[in-house]
């Protein structure tokens, strides 16, 4: 089920039922719910009318413009243009008996004209018609699609005849009607038409006078036919009612079903209600509600009880008009998803700042663990590198003793095998007592005998010698004209004879 609501500040809302009803209205109150499923700036004025049927939606605003829409797949359509000069006021489709789309939509406008539209494809003006002399405040199709009737401010009821484009009747009225509705259950044989505080029914054959008048204790402003000869209005003192229209008995009175004015309502289709008398309604005060009236209508006796609210929404703007739709059960199967998907989202979001506050955490338990970790590693190093050092120190220490004792040796052995050769063991062993060593920065160092350091300290001189001279040999030569002429310079004068 679709559900449409416009309001003065321009919008358009959809709202979807979700869930099923079953059993009593205690059971069916924790099922139901209306989800909003879009929202649309449909006009730049006011959204003065709304109709939906089967696929397609329209909406009639302030600024002399029909919005289209398709239900289905959620598309806008675009606009039409009215024919009629004003905002466009009333509008109503028609569905032959049987069929799911409308064939044809009716639009009413502020300087009275009604134009007829083709449904769907083109959208073509098919005609228009001129009769009313001020704006016309509500259309009703009959079941046959044959004809229509509007009421307009200017006081009048008149009767078209689509098929020939004209008008066949017309009453001056003792009030001002608000609303006409042909009761589609007995094929159109009766309507109620609503002026003030009266509510009436007239039958449209032989005996077109007034069937029953319903009396409300003040000004009704919407009311809707419903099955079992049944009527719902809504007052403007907030109050919902539901009448026995051939008995002419009130069945029902919900005082305080809003707080402001019921500004308008709808009731749901049988195949949406599952079996059960439901009525949304909308107010001034932003809410739309959801009620459930099947108990009272079956009670059937002045004074019953039974009217609960099973859902409510709250719009937070003025609603004007309302409408429903019926969508093929696939449709209603999408929806639900979509619904499901939402509830899924608004809950992720709810929990969103837990699990960035638990996400948050378990970050800085991770920071925490990660400096502990290189805090362990940096200990360890650090104890790894000075046992290493320590270690390194005490053979670096002894490595040159060790060499100077494999040194030793082996100039020993060498004393020996010259010893054995030529009896030079004597002058070996003296050498080796002779050699000098010293420890710089805890390293030994051999300079050798002292032969081998007067040696060392010749080599030494000759190279500073040699790299002092060549400093002097890189000195410039100066230009030998410059010394020429010096030399000229320095040369007397010779003598003239």
């Amino acid at each position: 089920m679709s559900l449409l609501a416009g309001c003065y500040e321009r919008f358009l809302f959809g709202y979807q039922l979700e869930g099923e009803v079953q059993g009593d209205a205690a059971e069916g109150e924790q099922k139901l719910g209306l989800h909003r499923s879009f929202t649309h700036a449909a006009h730049k004025g006011v959204v003065k009318c709304v109709a939906a049927a089967g696929q397609w939606g329209a909406t009639g605003g302030a600024d002399d413009l029909i919005h289209l829409y398709d239900l289905k797949s959620d598309k806008d359509l675009g606009f039409l243009m009215s024919p009629g000069e004003g905002a466009v006021t009333a509008l109503a489709f028609f569905a032959p008996a049987g069929a799911y789309n409308p064939t044809h939509l009716l639009s009413g406008s502020a300087d009275g004209s009604v134009s007829v539209w083709q449904a769907g494809g083109g959208w073509e003006c098919l005609k228009t018609m001129r009769g009313h002399r001020k704006d016309v405040a509500a259309i009703s199709v009959h079941p046959s699609g044959l004809l229509a009737l509007t009421v307009s401010r200017d006081g009048f009821m008149r009767m078209w005849d689509l098929v020939k484009g004209r008008c066949t009747y017309h009453v001056r009225l003792e009030v001002e009607a608000e609303g006409v509705e042909f009761c589609r259950e007995d094929g159109g044989a009766r309507y109620a038409l609503l002026c003030g505080a009266r509510l009436t029914v007239h039958g449209v054959q032989g005996d077109a006078g007034v069937l029953c008048t319903l009396s409300h204790p003040g000004r009704t402003l919407c009311m809707a036919w419903a099955p079992g000869n049944r009527i719902v209005s809504g007052c403007e003192d907030g109050s919902l009612r539901l009448w026995d229209a051939q008995a002419g008995v009130e069945l029902l009175c919900i005082s305080r079903a809003h707080v402001s004015r019921v500004r308008t309502l709808a009731l749901l289709p049988p195949s949406s209600a599952g079996g059960r008398l439901l009525a949304a309604t909308g107010s001034s005060d932003g809410s739309l509600k959801l009620w459930d009236l099947t108990k009272a209508a079956a009670a059937g006796v002045h004074g019953s009880s039974g009217g609960s609210c099973l859902a409510e929404a709250q719009t937070r703007a003025r609603l004007t008009c309302m409408a429903a739709a019926d969508l093929p059960a696939i449709m209603q199967q999408r929806v639900q998803q979509a619904a499901a998907a939402a509830r899924q989202a608004a809950a992720a979001q709810a929990q969103a700042p837990a699990q960035k506050q638990q996400g948050k955490q378990q970050q800085q338990q991770q920071q925490r663990q990660q400096q502990q970790g290189k805090r362990k590693a940096t200990d360890a190093a650090g104890a790894n590198g000075s046992q290493q050092q320590q270690q390194g120190a005490g053979p670096a220490k002894k490595k040159p003793a060790q060499q100077q004792g494999r040194q030793a040796a082996g100039q020993q052995g060498g004393g020996k095998a010259k010893g054995g050769e030529g009896g030079k063991a004597k002058q070996g062993g003296k050498a080796a007592e002779a050699e000098r060593v010293v420890v710089k920065d805890g390293v030994v160092e051999f300079l050798g005998s002292p032969a081998e350091q007067k040696k060392q300290a010749a080599a030494k001189r000759h190279k500073q010698a040699a790299q002092q001279d060549q400093r002097f040999r890189s000195v410039p030569v100066p230009n030998q004209q410059l010394q020429a002429g010096a030399r000229q310079k320095q040369r007397p004068p010779k003598q003239r004879k």
